[in-house]
């Protein structure tokens, strides 16, 4: 009999799972590949439709196209996870297994920022990505704030990287002189875990009068009297409009308790 292996997200991780049991045992094994979204899509390409260089169209990557050995995608969400029974349910049904896989990585928690939803847009998601694409070309003067709200976040040169091509965007349609750029982060540098990159980065800041604001992190946004309010109190003005509000989320992950006896490969 096969055994049943069922993988709850089909991120990174769920699909180098996915890959590598069918690779070792084709239709030997039983793979189900379950996630909410219809298409993957990497998260540099977030960017590029972000800045207008591509479409969404041309960067998802559809699911449906999976074809491996044993295993078969499904476009359900996950709403309860039993890790006793190894048993999963979603909106559609309930998936039970031998080895239960939660590939979930973490998710956007905007509610966790007061004014955040009301006031900010953000460049982390494939809808979000695909808003401020509209509305790039609407902004032309004032303050550009791109802020971090919280740590650890997916991804971490992006935050960096939005605020190099935004000073390029801006430069490329002649109205830079017209914008500050500020770019808060938790960090004391822009990318900790490498010393040299960072460095780089700091430089690139000042070369081209970007605000780096190390060490903070944007705790509230206040739509009505336009300020982006810091962890410390002190406050950034927000120009009314998409750039002074580019924010990344703080994340939220499954929690999920296994018990000693239950199988997580």
């Amino acid at each position: 009999m096969k055994s049943r292996v069922v993988v709850l997200g089909a991120g990174f991780g769920g699909l180098e799972l996915a890959t590598v049991l069918s690779d070792a045992f084709g239709d030997d094994v039983d793979v189900t590949l379950i996630d909410k979204n219809d298409a993957f899509v990497f998260g540099y390409s977030k960017l590029d439709v972000m800045f207008g260089r591509t479409t969404l169209d041309e960067v998802r990557l559809p699911y449906r196209d999976i074809a491996k050995p044993g295993v078969r995608f499904l476009q359900e969400t996950i709403t309860a996870i039993d890790p006793k029974t190894r048993r999963a349910t979603t909106d559609v049904t309930v998936h039970e297994a031998d080895f239960l896989v939660v590939a979930l990585g973490a998710d956007y928690d905007f509610d966790a920022t007061p004014g955040l939803a009301e006031g900010g847009n953000e460049f982390y998601s494939v809808d979000g990505a695909k808003r401020l694409g509209e509305l790039l070309p609407t902004f032309s003067q004032g303050r550009a704030l791109v802020g971090v709200c919280g740590a650890p976040f997916k991804c971490p040169p992006a935050p960096s990287e939005a605020a190099l091509l935004l000073h390029d965007y801006l430069s490329t349609r002649g109205m830079r002189d017209d914008c500050e750029i500020s770019f808060v982060i938790p960090f004391s540098t822009p990318i900790p875990p490498s010393p040299d990159t960072s460095r780089a980065l700091v430089g690139a800041f000042a070369e081209r009068d970007i605000e780096f604001v190390p060490e903070h992190r944007v705790s509230s946004l206040d739509p009505t009297r336009q300020v982006a309010v810091l962890d410390d109190g002190s406050e950034l003005p927000m120009t009314s409009s998409w750039a002074s509000r580019s924010i990344v989320p703080p994340m939220l992950s499954w929690q999920v308790a296994w018990p000693k006896t239950a199988t997580c490969p």
